[in-house]
């Protein structure tokens, strides 16, 4: 069962991402970046899968500017990750503003996800 945990929209939530990044580096599985074709974009940490199959997926919501490589959280949380081996995949999504509620986006994003092989399935 995977669980989305909104750290925020970019603000004061990237201290709580890098903290993240540098003291549960072992549980992370990867990074996710959701790039929109309005150029905000929404970032998910993926951990690893605990007892009961229960994973965390943290996410910074629609909170970072990204236009073809650029934006200055964009190339911290890049960083942060790199200087940890984690992965990084990056794929373009439907803009979250498509949906009437924050939920019905992240059970698109699940979806979406496991159709790709990046969350396991429903067990």
């Amino acid at each position: 069962m995977q669980k989305f945990i909104t750290l925020g929209e970019g603000h004061g939530d990237l201290f709580e991402l890098e903290a993240l990044i540098e003291n549960d580096h072992g549980r992370i599985d990867k990074g996710i970046f959701l790039h929109t074709a309005e150029g905000m974009s929404t970032f998910l940490l993926v951990m690893s899968p605990l007892r009961g199959n229960f994973q965390a997926i943290y996410a910074i919501y629609r909170g970072i500017l990204h236009k073809e490589g650029t934006g200055k959280k964009y190339a911290m949380i890049s960083e942060w990750c790199r200087g940890q081996n984690i992965p990084v995949i990056e794929f373009s999504t439907r803009d979250p503003k498509d949906f009437h509620e924050r939920e019905q986006f992240y059970q698109y994003i699940t979806g979406v996800l496991r159709l790709n092989h990046l969350i396991p399935p429903l067990t």
